[in-house]
């Protein structure tokens, strides 16, 4: 602690050059801490502990081709099954396709006790009327406040898969856990089979919950062998995996993530190495002077691999600032159609990882110029004088 105002006084030699390399720190900083908590919610959203015991049953050449509902009526039949629900994916557009959620054709009476999880708050009194009314809806707390939908009103959904354009009557808000779950709407499947001559009797995926979840595999295998030979064969998978499939769609997403951190933390690299070989390299003859006045190598080593470090915590802990602060944009503006990244936060994990990161980088950019400007013979640094 004696040699800190040393240090500091190093450290603010060339104040402009420093301001600008903790900037270029920070916004590196900030950068990594957000794609790596971009990776971990896409990760966790694909890895949900909720879905272990659910099944996804859809068509085996093709998620856009439909299966016969009546295959339901064999899969509840299995004494591993809790429940069976034909849900189809409707894509309808409200208002116009900014506006975009989740919204699905489901079998009404089995919302609920197929996602439990996600359905965790809700009125029984809401819910029977949601049953009741054949043009009711189900939606999340989140995706009402957000349209400023209460009960009773009458909305319009012009599906982008199907020549239909259903009116729902919202009858019934939950709440979830998370906050993406409460971005869905469900609404009566009968009324895509009377609207869509072509769906009647037939339905995209089947969403299985089962008692328990070491039972998965062994129903997946059975399920899939007992439709093989049919007309409409199947393919099962858990929900994880059929979640994962979508986030595919984007391409090797933590691959092309990971290589932009790597990027980012070997420009931090250079521009931190650049900068204190510098700032060494202008003190020559002054680290000589402390040196031929009794200071110890080992001193001097300490004094400018502290003024690094000193550099790269103020850099990473405002990269890290304003990181949380870009936190909420990310959730309210990527969010809104992309709705796996409404759950997106910077955790403690990803905050004390790039936090070390930024001290190795820091650590090992100034170790190299300061070791050689330690060890360097004391007359040749002299010769300035």
């Amino acid at each position: 602690m004696r040699f800190l105002r040393l240090v500091l006084r190093s450290f603010l030699r060339s104040k402009r050059r420093t301001v600008l390399t903790v900037l270029s720190i920070t916004v590196s900083v900030a950068l990594v801490a957000i794609l790596q908590s971009i990776l971990a919610t896409l990760n966790a959203f694909a890895n949900n502990p909720d879905a272990s015991n659910r099944i996804v049953v859809r068509h085996k050449v093709s998620i856009t081709n439909l299966l016969p509902m009546r295959h339901a009526d064999w899969l509840r039949q299995q004494p591993e099954v809790d429940s069976v629900m034909g849900l189809q994916w409707f894509q309808g557009v409200y208002i116009d396709r900014s506006n975009f959620f989740p919204n699905f054709a489901s079998e009404a009476e089995y919302v609920t006790s197929i996602f439990k999880e996600e359905i965790v708050d809700y009125s029984d009194a809401q819910y029977r009327e949601f049953l009741r009314d054949r043009n009711g809806a189900l939606v999340g707390k989140a995706l009402a406040d957000k349209y400023g939908w209460k009960l009773g009103d009458v909305i319009s959904l012009k599906s982008e898969l199907f020549p239909i354009t259903v009116r729902l009557t919202i009858r019934c808000i939950f709440r979830s856990k998370r906050p993406a779950d409460e971005l869905a709407l469900h609404f009566n499947y009968k009324l895509l089979e009377e609207g869509v001559f072509y769906m009647k009797g037939r339905v995209g995926t089947f969403f299985v919950r089962v008692h328990r979840a070491e039972d998965v595999p062994k129903l997946i295998e059975r399920i899939d062998r007992h439709f093989h030979d049919a007309v409409e064969p199947t393919h099962s998978e858990t929900e994880n995996a059929f979640q994962l499939e979508f986030l595919k769609m984007m391409g090797n997403y933590s691959a092309i993530i990971q290589m932009i951190t790597g990027a980012v933390l070997v420009a931090i690299l250079i521009v931190t190495a650049n900068t204190m070989a510098m700032a060494i390299r202008e003190r020559t003859t002054e680290i000589s002077v402390l040196r031929a006045i009794g200071f110890r190598t080992s001193q001097i080593l300490g004094l400018l691999m502290g003024e690094g470090i000193l550099l790269s915590v103020l850099g990473g802990g405002a990269g890290l600032g304003i990181a949380w602060l870009l936190a909420g944009m990310v959730r309210s503006y990527v969010g809104t159609f992309l709705p796996y990244l409404q759950n997106f936060h910077i955790d403690p994990g990803t905050m004390s990882l790039c936090f070390h990161a930024t001290l190795a980088v820091g650590a090992l950019s100034t170790f190299i110029p300061a070791y050689r400007a330690a060890r360097r013979p004391i007359v040749d640094g002299l010769r300035g004088l």
